[in-house]
């Protein structure tokens, strides 16, 4: 017997070996079955023909994509992706090119690269037709690839990989297919250069190229590692390294870009956060003002033009805008153009202004926004004002602000009404509000604007006497004390009456004339005309006339507007203490 064996074997024993060897898997980290690895290439190579069916299910992908993009419908364009056969000739080039098939390799790139011009053009003529209006955030979202894509896509080829070679995970497919997103970037530059973005169109094509060379490099990975890839389909190593030479140097070119994108981005986002926390920080101190928008763009020589949407009950001045845009331009040392919308808007609760409730935590409960001191203070002098001004219904507050003086802060009350309020009101409303607020500093400052109602009859006087109902009968016998009333006054020598109300209270009648004389009537003319008036009604008639400069006549002497305010406000306290002390006592 020679050293070579059996009789006619040519083969050596060392060269046995060598052919067994090479015939052993490179690497195989963890088991896999033959019959799995046969069937793994099987289908693999079975999905990479671009057959008439992958491209049918291609235009579907692609068509759903286009649709759920131009509707901005984040479930539709899920399910674009779950149709999406896009998935498989990547697999087929990574396994081509870890084993040197040059075959399967043709097909994975006809099918593959085939079907995204089938995808981009389809959809760019999707985006010709007419209804195809406008750009929407789930197109926006596409256009912008960074690095942490990259990172996703990753993953997602990993989680692809383990479920092609394990037939235990293989159920995981459909949710790899979420996670990787390659028709919807198809779809959305097909869009864009339908709508003449060519920018966009470039931006969502390299992440859907980003997204090809990550899972190629993962999933080709994953086949080596899996013990796919023989010693003798490896070849040398510069045989590998040139298979992989331009998927390396493409996925290091895409990595760079959206390296420089992502950097972009934070920097972006960045700017973004120091002009919405300054904005907020300024208008912190303003009652019901809340930032609703901030957009912004970035001039070639690095100034910034921002937009800001404000909802507030009151416009800001230039100054504030001023004061606001110098906040912003020390923030990020950048030049700042801000323009300032301001959108009126009044949160009102039942006891005055309300400070609004912008959302809502996990636990289901509404966050009340956090206010600073002088937002607290003003609302509750509002709230204070509100309630003061709608138990007597006499004035209509319109506006209250907040101003620091050097005695400290002031609250600026804009109110409307028939007269000014007294000192006397404006006193219990600025002790109210001090003790609610827990400031005995703030000092209540009205700004009064005098109102006429006035209606076919004339100026209303008594409120009662044009809007409370009445029966025919009394209705009848007002207009007959109004009108003996004004003719009995006007024979006062060179006195004109200009309004007349009487109103019924229980059983008695109130009568209120506004006069314009030579002179002063006298409290007895009143009264006669009251006595007149007395026996016309055949009840009780008080007669009171109010002249130009504030004064009132009755029968039993002179008083004026304020003091009669005055006094009917000290009655009015005067029987509330003495209702709290009965409360008490019992």
């Amino acid at each position: 017997m020679n050293s070579h064996g059996a009789a006619g074997d040519p083969v050596s024993p060392d060269l046995s070996a060598e052919r067994s060897n090479l015939d052993l898997p490179l690497i195989a980290l963890w088991s896999v079955s033959p019959e799995r690895k046969t069937q793994v290439i099987d289908d693999t190579t079975s999905g990479s023909i671009p057959r008439p069916l992958y491209y049918v299910l291609l235009l579907a992908s692609g068509g759903i994509a286009a649709f759920g993009l131009l509707a901005n419908s984040a479930a539709v364009v899920i399910g674009a992706m779950l149709v999406s056969p896009l998935m498989a000739p990547i697999f087929g080039i990574a396994l081509a090119l870890s084993r040197g098939d040059l075959h399967l390799l043709r097909n994975a790139l006809v099918a593959e690269f085939g079907g995204v011009l089938l995808i981009v053009a389809f959809a760019l003529l999707l985006g010709l037709l007419p209804f195809a209006l406008e750009v929407t955030p789930e197109m926006l979202a596409r256009t912008r690839p960074s690095l942490l894509d990259v990172f996703v896509a990753a993953l997602a080829g990993l989680a692809g990989g383990l479920a092609m070679v394990d037939e235990r995970t293989s159920p995981a497919l459909p949710g790899v297919a979420i996670a990787t997103s390659l028709t919807p970037p198809l779809a959305t530059s097909g869009l864009s250069l339908a709508f003449g973005a060519f920018d966009g169109a470039w931006g969502a094509f390299l992440l859907f190229f980003a997204n090809f060379l990550t899972i190629l490099a993962v999933s080709a990975a994953i086949f080596i590692l899996a013990g796919f890839v023989t010693r003798a389909e490896i070849g040398t190593r510069t045989d590998f390294l040139k298979r992989f030479s331009a998927a390396g140097i493409g996925l290091l070119a895409v990595a760079t870009i959206l390296t420089r994108q992502l950097i972009v981005t934070i920097d972006d986002w960045r700017l973004n956060q120091a002009i919405v926390t300054t904005i907020e920080h300024a208008i912190a101190d303003n009652p019901g003002a809340r930032l609703a928008r901030v957009i912004y763009d970035q001039d070639a020589n690095g100034s910034v033009n921002v937009l800001a949407t404000v909802n507030t009950p009151r416009s800001f001045t230039p100054q504030k805008v001023d004061a606001i845009q110098h906040a912003i331009a020390d923030s990020v040392n950048r030049p700042i153009s801000l323009f300032v919308r301001c959108a009126i808007t009044h949160d009102v609760a039942a006891a005055g202004s309300a400070n609004l409730l912008p959302t809502v935590n996990l636990n289901g409960d509404f966050i009340a926004a956090s206010v600073t001191p002088n937002v607290r203070l003003t609302e509750a002098a509002e709230q204070t004002l509100r309630e003061l001004v709608s138990r007597r219904q006499n004035f209509d507050l319109l506006d209250v602000q907040l101003v620091h003086l050097p005695t400290g802060p002031v609250i600026v009350a804009t109110v409307s009404g028939a007269r000014p309020p007294v000192p006397s009101q404006v006193k219990l409303a600025q002790e109210r509000i001090r003790q609610r607020a827990g400031d005995e500093t703030a000092t209540l400052l009205v700004r009064a604007t005098t109102t006429s109602d006035v209606t076919a009859k004339g100026r209303v006087l008594l409120g009662d006497a044009q809007f409370s109902p009445m029966t025919a009968a009394d209705r009848a016998l007002q207009e007959k004390v109004e009108t003996r009333g004004k003719t009995v006054l006007e024979h006062v020598q060179n006195t004109f009456v200009d309004s007349i109300d009487a109103a019924k209270h229980g059983d008695k009648w109130e009568v209120r004339a506004e006069v314009v004389s030579a002179r002063v009537l006298q409290p007895a003319e009143v009264g006669r005309v009251a006595k007149e008036l007395t026996a016309l009604a055949g009840a009780t008639v008080t007669l009171s006339v109010l002249t130009s400069n504030g004064l009132i006549v009755e029968a039993k002497g002179f008083t004026t507007v304020q003091r009669s305010v005055e006094e009917a406000l000290a009655r009015e306290l005067a029987a509330r203490d003495l209702s709290e002390r009965v409360d008490q006592s019992k």
